[in-house]
């Protein structure tokens, strides 16, 4: 079995074991099946073939996604607080001193070299930003007579909304109470 057909069909058994989809399971386990088949090998005897590599991280390495931290923590847990501990929290500590120092230095060397230059500089002459008629845009004063139909909404929360004051809201609310008990 080659290497990338190993890869493949441990990936498909991991798929089997672990997928939360049990059609994904049973046919990761048939294309297992299938692999093993063809190379004239139980399923057994295929997974045992090569399989220690994904088992098991390289000796000396951490898993993906554990820190360094885990190991101190798993070290005081079982009662370690000598020098092993010490060092470990140490070494870890000068790393990030050393990656923050070196972001740090990156980013002084980017402005320095005109990065955010113009976000930086105060903004003179801006004029303030007015509104815009979109045609396709509700009024406020229907889109207010909707949210009091339709809703729940406390005033304030229907003239904040809409962009009307509140007075305007509850003029609107009473005139809607009127047409409700006058319909002609």
């Amino acid at each position: 079995m080659t290497l990338r057909e190993r890869e493949r069909f441990h990936n498909l058994l991991i798929v089997a074991k672990e997928s939360p989809f049990a059609g994904e399971r049973r046919n990761a386990l048939a294309a297992a099946n299938r692999m093993a088949d063809r190379m004239g090998l139980t399923l057994e005897e295929a997974a045992r073939s090569g399989g220690e590599r994904y088992q098991d991280p390289a000796p000396g390495r951490r898993p993906p996604g554990k820190s360094p931290f885990d190991d101190l923590a798993e070290m005081f847990r079982h009662g370690d607080h000598g020098p092993r501990a010490r060092q470990t929290f140490r070494s870890e500590e000068m790393r990030r001193a050393r990656e923050k120092r070196r972001h740090e230095e990156a980013l002084a060397a980017a402005r320095a070299r005109g990065l955010d230059r113009e976000e930086r500089q105060p903004v003179r002459d801006a004029a303030p930003r007015s509104w815009h008629y979109n045609p396709r845009r509700r009024s406020p004063t229907s889109h207010a007579r909707v949210l009091l139909a339709e809703t729940r909404l406390s005033l304030a929360e229907i003239a904040s909304i809409s962009g009307l004051d509140l007075w305007a809201v509850a003029g609107l609310k009473l005139r809607m109470r009127e047409e409700t008990a006058n319909p002609s």
